[in-house]
């Protein structure tokens, strides 16, 4: 059965090899002291705003809620192609002066026999 396959998987281990990789209480409460240690500064700043919010909350002051910008929900449908994905991209992201035009007419408009939506046509760089 099942039960006999995982048998053969550890048999290739030996008791105090799978010992050698489980920390002791000892062992992991040094660790956990070390790890205090290092990040003493972050847990307590942590405290002190945690003692701050109860007091504040004690006092009926609450935090006002942290506004999160949305991402836009443009109902676009996904592009049909690698092309009209470029052109979208680059709308969206503003990137018209970094970008070799040329190249990119080159590369979708000329090779795939299309017209590239959004892009200067090819020779309006200043070459």
């Amino acid at each position: 059965g099942a039960g006999g396959g995982e048998e053969e998987d550890l048999s290739d281990f030996d008791d105090d090899e799978i010992d050698s990789y489980i920390r002791t209480e000892e062992e992991a409460g040094h660790r956990e002291d070390v790890w205090n240690e290092m990040n003493r500064e972050y847990l307590e700043s942590q405290a002190d705003k945690q003692r701050q919010a109860e007091a504040n909350a004690a006092n009926g002051i609450f935090a006002p809620p942290t506004k999160r910008k949305r991402k836009s929900t443009d109902p676009q449908a996904p592009a049909k192609t690698a092309a009209e994905a470029t052109a979208r991209m680059l709308k969206t992201k503003n990137l018209s002066n970094k970008v070799n035009y040329s190249a990119l007419k080159n590369l979708f408009g000329e090779e795939m026999g299309i017209e590239v939506e959004g892009l200067p046509a090819v020779g309006d760089d200043d070459e």
